[in-house]
């Protein structure tokens, strides 16, 4: 009935609470696809939240640098407070996320899990290294790209190439060559296909490029 109405955070609170007290309902994974969903619609609207907060802008501020102050991304703040440029007045008021986001990669079932606040954002499927050949350990993201260039052994491939394997997006870890990326291959989704790498859906890889800031941490266990 929330969700008809379009009250997000309130039908985002109800399967918080039906997820929370009720873990053995058969429909389980259908009410975690759901909480997903609610939460990034929650994140990227202009509804206020315990884990934002409501910034003032001061004269000579930027996106960039309020970004940076708090942690999140010119992007996310843009589609919250629905920014068609990166243009912004003194004294108005910006919804900025105050959130600590963290990633979790699990090679055994190839889920990534986006977290907030050490609450789960939501829960992605994806493809990791055949032959176990994902990294495991702890991890920073460095670098985010979009379209990236695929740098081969053997050539250099243009993003616009059907033979690029990175999809739309790049975020790359402090372990060179290894990074999260979208792919040409989304049949191969949750399974061991990559050469290392963690690659999501184009869609799904472009939603968490806008949430997650340069220096968030990557965890990958098997």
């Amino acid at each position: 009935a929330y969700e008809d109405k379009n009250e997000t955070v309130k039908a985002r609170d109800i399967y918080r609470i039906i997820l929370k007290k009720y873990q053995n309902i058969k429909n389980i994974s259908e009410a975690q696809d759901k909480l997903g969903r609610l939460n990034i619609a929650v994140i990227f609207s202009r509804a206020v939240t315990d884990k934002d907060t409501l910034y003032e802008v001061e004269p000579g501020d930027t996106l960039t640098n309020i970004a940076k102050k708090f942690g999140t991304t010119v992007d996310l703040i843009k589609i919250a407070n629905s920014l068609k440029s990166d243009n912004i007045q003194a004294r108005i008021k910006l919804k900025i996320s105050k959130a600590k986001y963290k990633i979790l990669v699990d090679k055994s079932q190839n889920i990534l899990t986006l977290l907030g606040d050490n609450d789960i954002v939501k829960v992605y499927r994806v493809s990791t290294g055949e032959n176990n050949s994902t990294p495991v350990g702890n991890f920073k993201i460095i670098n985010k790209i979009i379209d990236p260039v695929w740098y081969t052994q053997k050539a250099i491939v243009p993003a616009e190439s059907p033979d690029n394997v990175l999809g739309s997006r790049w975020l790359g870890f402090n372990l060179p060559g290894y990074g999260i990326h979208g792919t040409v291959s989304p049949e191969k989704i949750g399974q061991q296909a990559t050469k290392g790498c963690v690659r999501m859906l184009n869609a799904e890889v472009e939603e968490l490029y806008k949430i997650a800031p340069i220096g968030i941490e990557v965890t990958i266990v098997d």
